[in-house]
């Protein structure tokens, strides 16, 4: 398991600089706060409402927020969940999606 440590470590090295963790914090809360004063963002009712959709986002939100502050796992599989690779395509794709809505 070191090997794999080690090969993700290498992987997110561009990641572990601060601006990278500052725009992840600038992400995460400019999200959440958009989120929470205008859930219509996500579905217009309760019955458009995707689940899935929901949850992926809200994982990505939390990605965003433990890279954002810092932390660093140790197990393998959460440095890869929690990764600014997942976490930045899923909430600039969420944003993406809401501009060209709007136009």
């Amino acid at each position: 398991m070191d090997k794999v440590n080690v090969l993700i470590d290498f992987v997110h090295k561009p990641f572990n600089f601060t601006i990278a963790r500052i725009i992840s914090m600038i992400l995460a809360l400019f999200l959440s706060v958009v989120l929470t004063v205008n859930p219509g963002h996500i579905a217009q009712s309760i019955d458009q409402l995707d689940h899935g959709y929901l949850s992926l986002l809200m994982l990505a939100l939390s990605a965003a927020f433990i890279h954002g502050i810092g932390f660093n796992p140790i197990f393998w599989l959460w440095k890869i969940l929690f990764s600014p690779y997942f976490s930045w395509v899923i909430l600039f794709s969420f944003i993406a999606s809401r501009i060209t809505s709007f136009l």
